[in-house]
């Protein structure tokens, strides 16, 4: 993992491996994404995974 400051892996998102990731929600907040997945024709996986990455982008990390 680079550490801050040093350049990231820009690897495109539809190409990187992907692995298991475990978290608990709130079961609102588990409702609200599924609802939003399905009505946006995007899988769960791809909306928690954009929406991490977006997280982590806007801190940096």
């Amino acid at each position: 993992m680079p550490k801050q400051g040093e350049p990231q892996d820009q690897q495109a998102p539809e190409t990187e491996e992907r692995t298991n990731f475990s978290a608990r929600v709130r079961v609102s907040v588990r409702k609200r994404a599924k609802l939003y997945a399905a009505g946006h024709d995007v899988s769960l996986q791809d909306l928690v995974d954009a929406a991490l990455d977006e997280y982590l982008s806007k801190r940096d990390a």
